[in-house]
């Protein structure tokens, strides 16, 4: 679980919402609020009443959430998408929801942004939302100044202050 989902927990737990999470690794030290580690996404699926995504879009994860983990989903379960369209196979989403095995979707990213599936914006089980997280004058500013303290970092022979796992090597 990174930043995002991190964020996402401390504001779900203030709605009595228990919190279980499934990542490459378990976080250590222990987060400073209740959660509970699973060591599969098909058990965080099976327990899950919503599933939250919060991942990078890249060929290992391209497509990587379609048929066969929305059949993992419990019947009448949520699925929300925050992380990047390419992510859920489109296709896949609305078969499940079509089929009534999930109960509804909310996204605010799109596998062919800034263009929207009419199908999606058809569908009356999806809340949809423009993808706008950073779209604030503070946000805007906080992103410029750590990217220039990345290249200052980087430049001091320091490495980078953001660096993600896909990027170390």
């Amino acid at each position: 679980m990174g930043g995002i989902g991190s964020a996402l927990a401390k504001r779900l737990i203030a709605f009595d919402m228990k919190v279980i999470y499934y990542n490459r690794n378990e976080i250590s030290p222990k987060p400073d609020f209740p959660c509970t580690y699973v060591s599969s996404a098909e058990e965080l699926l099976r327990q899950s009443d919503v599933v939250s995504l919060n991942l990078p879009l890249n060929e290992k994860t391209k497509n990587s959430f379609g048929k066969e983990q929305f059949a993992q989903m419990k019947k009448g379960s949520i699925l929300v998408n925050t992380a990047r369209g390419g992510v859920v196979d489109e296709e896949a989403l609305l078969e499940a929801l079509e089929s009534g095995h999930l109960f509804s979707a909310g996204l605010d990213v799109f596998p062919d942004e800034p263009n929207v599936n009419p199908k999606l914006l058809s569908n009356d089980k999806i809340t949809l939302l423009p993808h706008m997280g950073t779209e604030t004058k503070d946000t805007q500013r906080k992103m410029e100044l750590l990217v220039l303290d990345n290249i200052a970092s980087f430049l001091q022979g320091k490495g980078l202050l953001t660096q993600v796992a896909e990027q170390k090597k």
